[in-house]
């Protein structure tokens, strides 16, 4: 125990006090594997300092870490950082909260970001999925879990899975499937970025579902993160598990402190997490305290603190308590021998004075620079060229690069490089034992000589990435030669094989869906070309500059988008090869508040493709032209109709389509005249992909003629084609279909449709049509009746969506409905909608909604001047901007037929017959929508005429209205409405002092609203109640 020296006590080692005793006995007792038992100092002479992964003096960070994540797994959306210096200890305390997620039964996903690698698309998310992947693959005992999310996948995702595959190439081995690019690439997605988020929800959602246990990602040197990626965390955060209570995914990343600023995507994140509902908790690491330090040289040594206090503190002097500097040193002075296992003793021994004397740079990097320039020149050699392309490497990439450069023996040097603690091992994997290290070896070369190897080693790896199959080759070779930059060609020649292969890069992204990554590729690729490309490469240049407005559009670079396509529009040789850049710059026209410019823009370029829209027949004279039209096909003829082939014509539909959608909500009258030319082409020149959003707009102008059932038909028919063209509008063409379907099929059928047309959305990018489907299916909601909590978290998620995605007429027209849901429900949440009256007044839409909302809610809390005011305002609006019937009218023809028969009883004066006209209009426009769907609106029927009758003092015709429009409601399980019909009745009874028969009704209305969750309608009612009727007879009806 005393460890004498020569048989004395009187040594450094000998013991000053029994307290000492005491302290060294307590840890042989607590941890006799590191401080009792003895070390095999045989083996540790051989193989030397071997270090551990335990981590020192973070416990109040690591606590902190597990509260967050048990917060977030508990219902509360929340992620966390972990900034400090380099070197500091980030990514060692993230894997040690790691070990605690998998201990839990979690799924811990470790990635990595790359500064070398920022043009490989999604390359830390990849490695990180992949990773999970090639677990499931390598462990037999998974296999059960293996298969589960197999078919869960397939189940789910489908044929999309596909597009997951393109980043994450071993789910393809866990699919137990590969599909070729030619069967599913999809060059018309409307933002293939969007969809790919998408994928990754519904993927973490799997993996959740398939392990009943919540996914943690964990992202590190996060400065080095592209916004693509980032954007892909975003919605992970923002959609996984927001509809149950418990969450299903949890973000930590790490970043170097004092590399993010104002313009890094991840400070956008932190920005936004709190308009997203999202919080964050954020820890800062610093340097280790002389003790943590002591603790840590103890334990690497098994040697007891007491022992170490000394050397502990020389190290602390030396390294400021950097965790990195101090393993590092450690490990180098075993190689110099002034650490060293003593086999005599039994235990590691050093020299005190001589490690004081050693001589260290103030910075680990420099450390670094300087151990790598000891080593051997051909180690450094090998050291510097796999630091070219980032903190890792795989060998099989290194045996091509060795080909490539015909420099043999890169592998041999590499494992030097292991042997001296530089490189780690990791499977097929070489990785810099930590990014200073690689940071170091990169810097052993000039700025100037460094971009020459760049381009030099590019290109040896460009003849190689066409024969091999591996995309890596390509994007490593891409890379490269951008690194170099334009100014290290030497030969003028290379631009094309450059600007081609970059083309190609930025090809490969766009199929990956990392937008970002594509675009830089193809704006480099725009930079390699020389003076005199439109000439001398006209067809590249074309392709080039075409491919960057499609992407700098879909990233929501308008103004580079507009600038790229005026560059194709300007050197284009006919007017066919300026097409595409046409139609993007007028989608970055609507996109910018331009829809106007964009309409007039589309029909010129429509006109000139010889596609006249002929609006000098009246509307109604068009639709019948196209009814006719259709008629004299079947529906099965229409859907075996050949494909179009002809390119002129695919993109004038797209135009066509792009003209349906803006003109349905500034020009209805125009719609029906865009609608017959989509249908005329798809009949004869062949069906197109936008070909169902000609067939779904025809049904719905057929629908708002009355003529349900023929609107019904081509709605379905146009959901069909979508099988046979493809599912690009298919967001759109279910958003539309959806809403002649309501007034057909039963409302709350409509809920999962809209459902089908999010998820549609959502696959093929197309965010617009996705906040559509949401939105509607939220109005349908109100409509069926749905719990109004629920309703509460539906609307949450949709304000979600549109604030990611800037969406703000979609986001004022969401919490102008929330904040009616939350006064029914007796909620003191406030509203807030910056700028609302600014944007009322610029949009008709928002107007209307807006004047509906505020008599709607003012009838339902019966304030009947309010009530009138803003109905009156609501009828002086301009008459709504839909083409087709919406979800909106239904609630807009009740509630302003009820507040118009109500302001006639009220008025009984020169007015009376104005309001009683108004509410008769209502009336009749229900009575019509009875006829096609009877279990959605018999009931609303029933209840204005019961006000109707009301009205004209036909009481006995009143009562029975009532009570029908009571059964009705209750049959057809509307319970707000016949809540409304029971309370509208009691009014009734009441006025003709029918106290009983009034009261019970009361009554009846006040627990259809509490079922329905109206609490703060309940209050309203229940003081009404107590206000209006002694408390005997109140007493004795609840006793009844």
């Amino acid at each position: 125990m005393l460890d004498c020296i020569n048989g004395t006590l009187s040594g450094d080692d000998a013991y000053q006090s029994m307290s000492h005793v005491r302290d060294d006995l307590q840890l042989m007792l607590e941890r006799p594997a590191i401080y009792l038992y003895d070390q095999d100092m045989g083996r540790l002479s051989m193989t030397g300092l071997q270090l551990g992964d335990t981590v020192f003096g973070r416990n109040e960070e690591l606590s902190s870490l597990k509260e967050c994540y048990r917060r977030s797994v508990s219902g509360k959306t929340e992620f966390a950082f972990i900034s400090g210096h380099a070197g500091i200890g980030k990514s060692f305390l993230a894997y040690e909260f790691g070990k605690h997620v998998i201990m839990s039964g979690g799924i811990f996903l470790a990635g990595k970001f790359d500064q070398l690698q920022q043009g490989k698309p999604f390359s830390a998310l990849a490695a990180a999925f992949n990773g999970y992947c090639g677990m499931l693959m390598q462990r037999s005992e998974l296999q059960k879990r293996r298969e589960v999310v197999a078919s869960k996948l397939r189940s789910s995702l489908g044929r999309e899975a596909y597009y997951l595959t393109k980043i994450i190439p071993l789910l393809n081995d866990v699919l137990g499937s590969e599909q070729s690019d030619d069967t599913f690439y999809d060059d018309g997605c409307v933002d293939a970025q969007r969809r790919l988020q998408y994928l990754l929800c519904q993927f973490v959602e799997v993996l959740s579902s398939s392990n009943d246990a919540p996914v943690t990602l964990f992202l590190d040197d996060l400065q080095w993160a592209d916004s693509a990626s980032i954007a892909a965390v975003t919605q992970l955060l923002c959609s996984t598990g927001s509809s149950s209570k418990q969450k299903q995914f949890f973000f930590v990343g790490c970043h170097r402190e004092g590399i993010i600023d104002s313009v890094h995507p991840v400070w956008e994140l932190v920005c936004n997490a709190e308009l997203l509902g999202v919080s964050f908790t954020s820890l800062k690491l610093d340097s280790m305290g002389e003790e943590t330090l002591n603790a840590m040289v103890s334990e690497t040594l098994c040697v007891l603190p007491r022992l170490t206090r000394t050397l502990a503190n020389i190290m602390y002097r030396k390294t400021k308590g950097n965790p990195l500097f101090v393993s590092q040193l450690m490990l180098s002075l075993n190689k110099k021998n002034l650490l060293f296992p003593s086999l005599s003793r039994r235990r590691w021994e050093w020299d005190n004075e001589k490690i004081m004397s050693q001589k260290l740079p103030d910075d680990v990097a420099v450390f670094f620079t300087q151990s790598i320039a000891d080593l051997p020149s051909n180690v450094r050699t090998a050291l510097f060229h796999i630091s070219c392309f980032g903190a890792s490497v795989e060998i099989a990439f290194v045996k091509t690069l060795e080909r490539a450069l015909e420099m043999w023996g890169l592998c041999d040097n590499l494992d030097i490089a292991i042997d001296e603690g530089l490189l780690e091992k990791k499977g097929d994997e070489r990785r810099f034992s930590h990014d200073r290290i690689q940071e170091a070896a990169y810097n052993t070369l000039p700025a100037d000589m460094r971009c020459l190897f760049h381009h030099a080693c590019g290109m040896a790896l460009a003849s190689f990435s066409t024969s091999e199959s591996d995309d890596s080759i390509l994007f490593a070779a891409v890379n490269q030669i951008n690194l170099g930059g334009p100014a290290a060609i030497q030969d003028t020649s290379q631009s094309f094989t450059i600007a081609t292969v970059n083309l190609r890069a930025g090809q490969k992204a766009m199929e990956m869906s990392d937008f970002e990554a594509a675009y830089s590729y193809f704006n480099h690729g725009i930079s390699f070309l020389q003076e005199g490309h439109w000439q001398e490469h006209y067809d590249l240049s074309l392709r080039l500059f075409e491919l960057a407005a499609k992407i700098a559009l879909a990233i929501g670079d308008l103004a580079s988008s507009m600038l790229h396509s005026e560059e194709v529009m300007k050197e284009a040789r006919s007017f066919e090869d300026a097409l595409n850049v046409m139609y993007f710059s007028t989608c970055a026209l609507a996109y910018s508040s331009g829809l106007p410019d964009s309409i007039q823009n589309s029909i010129e370029i429509l006109t000139k493709l010889g596609i006249d829209l002929q609006e000098s027949r009246s509307a109604e004279a068009c639709v019948q032209e196209t009814i006719m039209l259709l008629t004299t096909r079947t529906d099965e003829e229409i859907l075996n109709t050949r494909q179009m082939t002809e390119p002129t014509m695919i993109i004038a539909l797209k135009f066509l389509a792009k003209l349906e959608s803006g003109m349905n909500q500034t020009k209805p009258r125009s719609v029906p005249f865009v609608t017959q030319q989509i249908i005329e082409l798809s009949l004869s020149k062949g069906m197109s992909p936008m070909s169902p959003i000609g067939f779904v707009y025809i049904g719905g102008l057929m629908s708002k003629r009355g003529d349900f059932s023929s609107g019904y038909r081509y709605v379905k028919l146009a959901l069909s084609l979508l099988d046979k063209v493809g599912r690009e509008c298919a967001g759109e063409v279910i958003a539309m279909a959806t809403q002649v379907i309501i007034f057909v099929e039963p409302i709350q059928a409509a809920l999962e449709h809209h459902n089908d047309g999010y998820a549609a959305s959502m696959v093929t990018g197309d965010v617009y049509n996705a906040l559509l489907n949401a939105i509607l299916k939220d109005a349908c909601m109100y409509v069926a009746g749905v719990k109004l909590q629920t309703m509460r978290e539906e609307y949450n998620k949709s304000e979600r969506l549109a604030k990611e995605n800037n969406h703000f007429i979609h986001l004022v027209l969401i919490k102008q409905v929330q904040r009616d849901v939350l006064r029914l429900i007796g909620s003191d949440e406030e509203v807030k909608i910056p700028e609302e009256e600014k944007l009322i007044g610029l949009n008709n839409t928002l107007l209307k909604t807006f004047c509906f909302r505020k008599a709607y809610i003012s009838f339902m809390f019966r304030s009947y001047d309010d009530a009138k005011e803003y109905v009156s305002k609501f009828f002086d609006c301009h008459e709504n901007a839909w083409a087709s019937l919406v979800v909106s009218h239904i609630y807009n023809a009740l509630y302003t037929g009820l507040i118009s028969f109500w302001v006639a009883r009220k008025s009984r004066d020169a007015q009376y017959q104005y309001w009683i006209a108004r509410g008769n209009e209502s009336k009749l426009t229900l009575k019509r929508w009875v006829q096609s769907s009877p279990w959605t609106f018999e009931n609303k029927w029933c209840l204005l005429e019961a006000e109707e009758s009301f009205s004209h003092n036909d009481y006995e015709a009143a009562k029975s209205f009532y009570k029908q429009a009571i059964s009705s409601a209750k049959l057809h399980k509307f319970v707000h409405e016949e809540a409304l019909a029971y309370e509208l009745a009691s009014y009734f009874h009441l006025e003709l002092g029918e106290m009983e028969q009034s009261i019970e009704y009361f009554l009846a209305a006040h627990d259809r609203y509490n079922e329905w969750g109206a609490v703060g309608k309940c209050n309203s009612l229940f003081e009404f109640v107590n206000s209006s009727f002694s408390p005997a007879s109140i007493e004795s009806d609840v006793a009844s």
